[in-house]
C-alpha cells in the first residue's frame, strides 16, 4: 500500500472512532462509570476545544484528523492534543513509521495490533481489526493477540512479531533469541521499522492509558 493510501486508512479509522463518540453518552447511561469519567469523552478529561488553543495551538488543531462538528478532537490524537506540538510531532511519527517499504500491510497489521493488545488501546484495537483482517491476518492469531494465548502453532513470522511486542512492552527487555530471530525474518530496518510502528500506537494507548478511556463496545473490554 503505498503512503497516501495508508494515511487515508488512517483518517478512515479515525471516522470510525468519530462516529463511536457521540453513542458514549448513551453507552455511558447504561453502565455505572466512575466520577471522574467525563460522558463526552469518555475518559478523564474532556476533548480539547479550538478556542481554548492560542494561535500556533489552533493552526496546529486544524490540521489534525480526528475533528468534532462541536470544535474539538477526538481520536488517537484528543489527548496529545493538549500539546498541539506533541500531537503534530505523533501524527508525523505514524505517517513516518507507516510508509515504511520493509513491512508488508500484514506485518503493519499485526505488530498494530499487538501494539494495541500491551497497551489495552480498545479505541484503535477496534478501528484496525478491519484493517488486519483485511491485510489477511486470520482472525484465530488476532485471538491469540486479544487472549494472551500460547504462540504455540503459529507461522514463524507471527510468533516472532508477537513475542517481539510482548518482551519489548511486558518486560521491557528484547531478548537475543528473540532479536535474532526478528532480524532473520524482516531485515535490520525492518525490525526498527516494526518498533516505530508499535510505538506510535502505543504512545496513543499510554495516553488512553491515563485518562482512563473507555470504549465500552469494544471486544478487548472485558478481556
Amino acid at each position: 500500500m503505498r503512503p497516501h493510501a495508508r494515511r487515508t486508512a488512517f483518517i478512515a479509522a479515525l471516522t470510525l472512532s468519530i462516529a463511536g463518540a457521540f453513542a458514549f453518552p448513551v453507552l455511558a447511561q447504561q453502565r455505572a462509570l466512575p466520577d471522574d469519567i467525563h460522558a463526552d469523552s469518555m475518559a478523564r478529561l474532556p476533548y480539547v476545544k479550538r478556542r481554548d488553543l492560542d494561535a500556533e495551538g489552533q493552526a496546529i488543531f486544524d490540521m489534525l484528523p480526528g475533528q468534532l462538528p462541536n470544535g474539538s478532537v477526538s481520536g488517537p490524537l484528543a489527548w496529545p492534543a493538549y500539546n498541539p506540538g506533541v500531537a503534530k510531532a505523533l501524527l508525523d511519527l505514524h505517517n513516518a513509521a507507516v510508509a515504511t517499504r520493509e513491512l508488508d500491510d500484514y506485518e503493519r497489521e499485526l505488530a498494530i495490533m499487538v501494539a494495541c493488545r500491551e497497551t489495552n488501546y480498545m479505541l484503535e484495537w477496534d478501528a484496525h481489526k478491519r484493517s488486519a483482517l483485511k491485510a489477511g491476518v486470520p482472525e484465530s492469531v488476532l485471538a491469540v493477540v486479544r487472549d494472551n494465548r500460547s504462540l504455540q502453532g503459529l507461522s514463524e513470522r507471527d510468533a516472532t512479531i508477537i513475542h517481539l511486542g510482548r518482551q519489548l512492552y511486558r518486560d521491557k527487555r528484547v531478548d537475543s533469541a528473540t532479536f535474532a530471530a526478528a532480524v532473520d525474518q524482516f531485515g535490520n530496518k525492518g525490525v526498527m521499522d516494526m518498533v516505530a510502528v508499535m510505538n506510535t500506537y502505543a504512545v496513543s494507548g499510554f495516553f488512553a492509558i491515563t485518562v482512563d478511556e473507555r470504549v465500552v463496545t469494544s471486544e478487548l473490554y472485558n478481556h
